[in-house]
């Protein structure tokens, strides 16, 4: 599933692509209509047509358009992908939510698996009340994040992945992070040590900006544009790894569940 980096990577791509663009009809070509999570065709038509695209951003894992008057939200979950040349369209069958702008172009969501969602909200007071901090925004440091561990006792990885703490962060790089603080994933929040979490604070701001930098990670389904790839792929050290030297001992990456998600660590580097 895109993460933080991957989301924003996208949000980069279609922002100046749609900015001031007027919302002409919509489609849903597939007819698949659970797609769209809080109302039917004929209401996010009603919503959504006539109205201009004032500004795009992320917030956590959601593309977030902001409307003349209200929001359109994307979450692309696992194969979700947002296209803007029917060139790319392999099959219709994929796309579920289809915009043609006034000037005639348009914009595609394509999405095999049919996970993703596309919400329309007169305000963004649900997403807000159902995320947690932005972890590159400046009040997410060591203080806060200590505060909020020490209120906890729940293992750090599954913490690390809970949008309603920490909004962003998904398996690749709470994998990552936790590699660079020397932290074990199963390590209860509460019992960190401060020093970790300076650690560790350190290595989440650090490894999602560099990601962003490098277009975000493509393990599997990952891409933008025409078909471009996220590059940090070649940065990762422990995840999808398992079975190779750590990067910092030589010991054996392993892979574990943990919260019920595919684990990796190094077992000397991230001693608990």
């Amino acid at each position: 599933m895109p993460e933080l980096p991957e989301v924003e990577t996208v949000v980069k791509f279609i922002k100046p692509k749609l900015l001031g663009k007027s919302i002409k009809s919509l489609k849903i070509p597939n007819n698949y209509y659970n797609v769209l999570e809080n109302g039917s065709k004929s209401t996010y038509s009603d919503f959504l047509v006539g109205k201009h695209i004032i500004d795009i951003f992320r917030r956590g894992k959601y593309i977030v358009l902001k409307l003349s008057k209200g929001f359109l939200l994307i979450h692309l979950r696992m194969t979700g992908k947002i296209l803007l040349n029917k060139d790319d369209v392999k099959d219709t069958k994929y796309v579920s939510f289809n915009l043609k702008f006034t000037n005639n172009s348009e914009f595609f969501f394509e999405d095999i698996r049919k996970f993703g969602k596309i919400y329309i909200l007169n305000n963004l007071n649900w997403l807000e009340n159902k995320l947690g901090i932005e972890p590159l925004s400046p009040v997410f440091d060591a203080n806060y994040l200590f505060k909020i561990l020490q209120e906890h006792q729940r293992m750090i990885k599954p913490f690390l992945l809970d949008q309603k703490f920490i909004a962003g962060i998904g398996n690749i790089y709470a994998d990552e992070s936790l590699w660079e603080a020397g932290i074990h994933p199963q390590t209860i929040s509460n019992k960190i040590k401060k020093l970790k979490v300076v650690k560790l604070t350190k290595a989440i701001k650090n490894i999602l900006s560099k990601a962003i930098s490098y277009n975000g990670s493509t393990i599997i389904n990952f891409s933008y544009g025409q078909n471009k790839n996220g590059n940090f792929s070649d940065e990762l050290k422990v995840f999808n790894k398992k079975n190779e030297p750590c990067p910092a001992c030589n010991e054996l990456i392993v892979k574990k569940m943990v919260g019920q998600r595919g684990t990796h660590y190094c077992k000397k580097c991230q001693n608990i």
